[in-house]
């Protein structure tokens, strides 16, 4: 019997730490070549939900704060993995 394969995903946040307001890109990748990832659930830990398809992503955060990312791919086959980041957004520079 062969065990399905899990998908494994892996989000970077570029810049991570900053000050407000401050536009983060996120990239998500994949270890495995193989696996193709369909639907997408992005929380950016402010309140704001996105559930578009792309595997980079950019969101401004204007409030000063610490913010944990999270993101749930599914591939075709219907198996789920998540991946979370951090951001540290700092008072806005005078």
């Amino acid at each position: 019997m062969m065990m399905p394969a899990i998908p494994q995903i892996q989000l970077l946040p570029v810049p991570g730490y900053g000050p407000a307001p401050l536009t983060v890109g996120f990239m998500l990748s994949s270890p495995d070549p193989e696996t193709v990832l369909q639907t997408f659930i992005w929380n950016f830990g402010d309140g704001q939900v996105s559930m578009l398809p792309p595997t980079a992503m950019f969101h401004t955060y204007t409030t000063p704060g610490s913010y944990v990312v999270t993101v749930t791919a599914t591939t075709a086959d219907g198996h789920s993995a998540s991946s979370f980041a951090g951001v540290v957004v700092t008072q806005p520079a005078h």
